[in-house]
């Protein structure tokens, strides 16, 4: 931008007299002490010698369209700052060349520019003509690329829950990747994860200088909080940590690592006896497990959790921290990947399972759906010919969408051993409650989609409600439970659990979502024919889904005896306090759980 005009010395000292007298113009407004030379400097940025070639105002302004100039971005160019906003729309509505617009906050010219200018492809910019005995630089001479696009004046509208600084880099975007270190740096990083240390101080460090290099904001630190916390990772500001500048500016990179932690690593984690260092097998059972009890399963979020665990797994393998575990670390940044896909296709499932099909054969063969079937209802108004199907499930509904779904999907042993539909005649029907796993996916074939239509149209079937299926092929599954780390072996999750094959009928819809390795724990009916029905689905879990007994510890302390009636026997007290007697806990006495 060019150089705006310097006010004489005549001129200043016009307006050093005059300062203490505010002018008044016809409308009885006020100029500002500086007004004078706050409309000679926006005056001149509009005016036609700098306008003209001025490409930045021209964009902002659309030329010869002369729109108006959001006022805030004028009080931003460098020669301006010095004055207040409110002072530069006062003294701008005294102008004569300048009309301040849209209630104060933007300015445009009185008179539009007229003539050639930088918007013009065929615009000539009159110049000295170049010395050939000087070298000019041609970086001095920007490139013009038309059509020049227009800078708009509207405010930024930021996403809602989030402010302007929100929007600067954090460091947890997808593209981020950290600069080059400096030797000095380089020496540094050697230093502070040496290999001779212990594994613990390393990622102590590392947590820290992972912090101190992203923007954490609340969204980042909550995820981050907790999964160190799941880790194994104490969070707890340390005593004595009040430092100055000064002091911070005396210590090493390492120093100050160590001097402003919140996140320490207790030595006992050194012991393998009852800790394990195992970067799959935590993120595994946070991202699986933990984060979805607390934190649900908006995709967005989930997209932020994951990528808050790969950047530390970034940060981990760009600084060499912990080599010796580096095959552990990449397998555990490829599960981010991994969970981001199927955390929110998971959730999708559990809330779309178990179908129209499998709801209308759990109704037919008094499954879980049957008790809550409308059994006065009909499948559609008689007497009209109307094709209105009610919202409510009821029993011929139900029939009507099984039968077609036979018809149409079965094969000839099926049909035969479903013909009578009637209770008393049908044979029994097995009931189990089991996990399963999905290990394979069939769609329906285009043969079967063109039948589907036909049929769908011939007997006035709700489209929403009988869609084209596909098979979802599941094996059995052992739901774990934290009964394998607290109780003896015999009573937890059954691990031998007999090897068959359980095939639905789902609606290609929510096949969508499904994947292999989509793990359920469902209710199964078995009805004639040997043919499956998805009864009921309780929750669904991803294919890596973990637990483990870090949950337990993690969310609340031990309860101690607190006693609250001080008058009894010294001789009782002793004993309560000693952990005797609780059997026979007195009236006044009370654990913190209560």
């Amino acid at each position: 931008m060019a150089a705006p005009v310097t006010l004489n010395k005549s001129h200043e000292a016009e307006h050093n007299k005059n300062e203490q007298v505010p002018i008044k113009d016809v409308e009885g407004g006020q100029d500002p002490p500086d007004g004078r030379l706050i409309r000679g400097q926006v005056e001149f940025y509009f005016s036609d010698e700098n306008l003209r070639t001025d490409l930045f105002l021209l964009q902002c302004c659309s030329g010869r369209e002369n729109e108006g100039v959001s006022i805030s971005r004028i009080c931003g160019f460098k020669k301006m700052r010095k004055w207040k906003k409110k002072d530069v729309v006062a003294a701008l509505r005294l102008s004569k060349k300048l009309e301040v617009v849209e209630n104060g906050k933007k300015v445009k010219r009185r008179v539009p520019l007229e003539g050639k200018c930088l918007l013009d492809p065929d615009f000539v910019v009159d110049t000295v003509i170049d010395d050939p005995e000087i070298a000019y630089d041609p970086r001095s001479k920007r490139a013009i690329v038309y059509p020049v696009p227009k800078v708009s004046q509207n405010r930024q509208r930021l996403p809602q829950g989030t402010t302007k600084n929100m929007q600067k880099p954090t460091g947890f975007e997808d593209s981020y990747v950290e600069g080059p270190l400096t030797p000095a740096e380089a020496a540094d990083e050697l230093a502070m994860y040496d290999p001779e240390k212990a594994l613990v101080e390393r990622l102590e460090i590392a947590i820290q200088r992972f912090k101190q290099k992203r923007r954490m904001h609340e969204m980042y630190s909550k995820v981050f909080n907790k999964w160190m916390k799941f880790g194994g990772v104490e969070n707890e500001p340390r005593m004595f940590g009040g430092l100055s500048k000064q002091d911070l500016k005396e210590m090493s990179a390492e120093e100050i690592a160590r001097a402003t932690a919140i996140h320490q690593i207790p030595w006992d984690r050194e012991d393998t006896t009852k800790w394990t260092l195992d970067f799959v097998g935590v993120a595994e059972a946070f991202l699986a497990s933990y984060y979805p009890n607390h934190f649900g399963h908006n995709e967005s979020e989930v997209k932020t959790a994951c990528q808050v665990l790969r950047s530390f797994y970034n940060y981990l393998l760009f600084h060499s921290v912990c080599d010796e575990h580096r095959d552990r670390i990449l397998a555990a940044r490829a599960l981010c990947d991994k969970a981001e896909k199927e955390l929110p296709k998971s959730h999708r499932v559990g809330i779309a399972l178990p179908g129209s099909f499998n709801v209308a054969a759990s109704v037919v063969f008094g499954g879980t759906a049957a008790a809550f079937a409308d059994h006065s209802t009909g499948w559609a108004t008689e007497g009209e010919g109307s094709t209105e199907v009610p919202d409510n499930a009821n029993t011929a509904e139900a029939t009507l969408l099984f039968q077609s779904a036979m018809e149409l999907y079965g094969t000839d042993e099926q049909r035969v051993a479903v013909v009578d539909l009637d209770p008393a005649t049908l044979g029994t029907v097995k009931s189990i409650v089991t996990g399963l796993e999905v290990v394979a996916i069939e769609l329906a074939t285009e043969e079967q989609r063109t039948r589907h239509e036909q049929m769908q149209s011939a007997k006035f079937l709700d489209k929403d409600k009988f869609e084209p299926l596909g098979k979802l092929i599941c094996k059995p599954w052992a739901t774990p439970d934290f009964k394998e780390y607290d109780l003896p072996a015999s009573t937890g999750p059954n691990k031998d659990v007999p090897e068959m094959t359980y095939t639905f009928w789902i609606e290609e819809s929510i096949l969508e979502d499904c994947f292999i390795g989509l793990k359920l724990d469902a209710k199964v009916l078995t009805v004639p024919g040997g043919m499956h029905v998805l009864d009921e689905v309780k929750e669904t879990f991803v294919s890596f889904y973990k637990i483990l007994p870090n949950e337990m510890w993690e969310a609340k302390k031990v309860p101690k005896l607190r006693l609250l009636n001080r008058h009894l026997p010294r001789e009782e007290l002793e004993e309560l306090e000693n952990g005797e007697g609780q059997e026979h806990m007195p009236d006044g006495a009370m654990s913190d759980d209560e």
